[in-house]
């Protein structure tokens, strides 16, 4: 590895890998293990210590609550005194670098938890809790990441000094790794939700669940945050601004300064620590809508088996296959040894069939699948001569209609010809079907190149409707080639 660039997750986990810190929690008894760390750290005084007699009575404790795991012999299993089995698990923590021996005198010797086995079980305390409460400050937590990303100067190399800016994008990125994280968090309820919806026993619980319990649970919070007030396109202006400040090299300098004199790097190192903090940000928004509609169609799939569910258990296993089954059952007692021919003049039984075929043996089973026959993949020279120049025809056709940078780039150069000029879908006066195709290639897109030079052409959009996504019969609508465009206001950056 050269010293510019930084060591990865598993060279820095290295010497926890090589002392066995996780090793006990790739065995069975994993559970006592992280039991007893538990109950450890619970009981440490402010110095993180604890006596050793009582870390062991703790042990002790936690070995009388699973008596049904089996301990293997290095763990005590051959012992049946209990003390002999908390002292070898106690040794196995200290082969583990979980708690650490100190000894005071010769009457005062403590145990010392070790600083990572706390940052080790915060983290198994994650995984074990949802906490779907959590969620309720997901809409927060969006915007104020849209607040402080569309202020004014958030990334303004002038206005921040190295420090202040490391602190504005470390927070910003703690914050966007929250929502990220949220929004797993509801799709790990929503499958939850379709879990127990499978394993319902009757239809009214199914109902119960689909109509009560997931409407309401904490899951809809986010769901319904991102839907109201107009969150996701504020959410694609901010994206709109970390992705400047990625292309910014003045304000990748200035966060590198920042993180040099923080984490002692050198420039380059530092400089790509900086690429890495802005476009870890970038992608933590990008990923909110993206999730969005992955959660869209966890929704929907939860919709439909919550549908078939009902269906099932109503139609398929409810009461009338039984009052069938009841109703044939007495037919056949009561017609036992006689034709279905006589039943059509018998009262209450109508067959609907003229003819009555029964089968059985082989004859049930399923009929075998008829094999396709091959199919001639020959062509003719001739049909293939005027094929050839429809095709060309139908490409060339198709490629005037295709949305391009290159199109939306000189949209922006005609209309806007200097930077920093704006212009409003109000103001465009666009009459033919091409010209439309132009505007919307101007919105699929937010850079170009020149048509002069080498140059990247770049614009912003604004639509009215981040002002009044809550109001919708306030957004104007332009006339534009017979169709009516929701309008907005293109900014040129460059």
């Amino acid at each position: 590895m050269s010293p510019s660039e930084s060591p990865t997750i598993g060279q820095k986990l290295a010497p926890l890998f090589s002392g066995g810190f996780f090793r006990p929690l790739s065995r069975p008894t994993a559970a006592i293990y992280v039991d007893c760390a538990e109950r450890l750290v619970l009981a440490a005084d402010e110095g993180g210590q604890v006596a050793y007699d009582d870390a062991r009575l703790l042990i002790r404790d936690v070995l009388v609550r699973h008596p049904d795991i089996q301990l293997d012999e290095d763990e005590g299993g051959q012992f049946r005194d209990l003390n002999q089995r908390a002292g070898q698990f106690f040794n196995k923590l200290l082969e583990a670098h979980w708690i650490e021996p100190r000894r005071v005198s010769l009457d005062e010797h403590y145990v010392l938890i070790s600083p990572a086995l706390r940052r080790l079980l915060r983290l198994l305390t994650d995984l074990a809790e949802d906490r779907p409460e959590e969620l309720k400050d997901f809409s927060t937590t969006l915007r104020s990441l849209c607040r402080d990303l569309l202020a004014e100067g958030v990334f303004d190399p002038n206005r921040l000094g190295p420090e202040e800016m490391r602190q504005t994008v470390k927070d910003l990125l703690d914050r966007a790794g929250r929502a990220d994280d949220q929004m797993h968090a509801v799709e790990v309820l929503i499958l939850q939700h379709e879990t127990a919806q499978r394993a319902s026993q009757s239809a009214q619980e199914t109902l119960q669940r689909f109509l009560v319990e997931f409407h309401s649970g904490e899951h809809m919070i986010c769901y319904d945050s991102l839907q109201e007030a107009g969150l996701l396109p504020r959410l694609n202006q901010a994206r709109s601004v970390v992705q400047e400040a990625l292309y910014n090299p003045f304000t990748k300098q200035r966060l590198a300064e920042g993180l040099a004199k923080h984490r002692n790097l050198d420039a380059t190192a530092a400089y790509a620590e900086a690429e890495q903090w802005l476009a870890r940000l970038e992608r933590y928004l990008a990923a909110v809508p993206v999730k969005q509609r992955l959660i869209d169609g966890r929704m929907a799939d939860f919709s439909r088996l919550s549908a078939a569910r009902y269906h099932y258990q109503t139609e398929m296993r409810g009461r009338r296959p039984e009052q069938v089954k009841a109703y044939m059952d007495g037919a056949a007692r009561a017609y036992a040894g006689g034709s279905f021919a006589a039943l059509a003049h018998e009262p209450g039984m109508p067959l609907l069939s003229p003819v009555v075929e029964m089968f059985f043996g082989a004859d049930s089973l399923s009929r075998p699948r008829r094999q396709r026959l091959p199919v001639d993949l020959t062509l003719e020279m001739s049909s293939l001569e005027g094929a050839s120049e429809t095709a060309t025809d139908e490409i060339r056709r198709r490629n005037l209609n295709v949305l391009t940078p290159q199109r939306a780039a000189r949209f922006v150069e005609t209309h806007m010809p200097a930077k920093g000029s704006r212009i409003s879908t109000e103001q465009l006066r666009i009459t033919v079907e091409d010209d439309l195709l132009d505007l919307l290639a101007a919105l699929a897109f937010d850079r170009g190149p020149s048509g002069g030079s080498r140059a990247m052409v770049r614009w912003r959009i604004h639509p009215v409707r981040a002002d009044f996504g809550m109001e919708p019969d306030r957004i104007a609508r332009d006339p534009h080639a017979g169709r009516l465009v929701e309008r907005f206001t293109l900014e040129r950056l460059s």
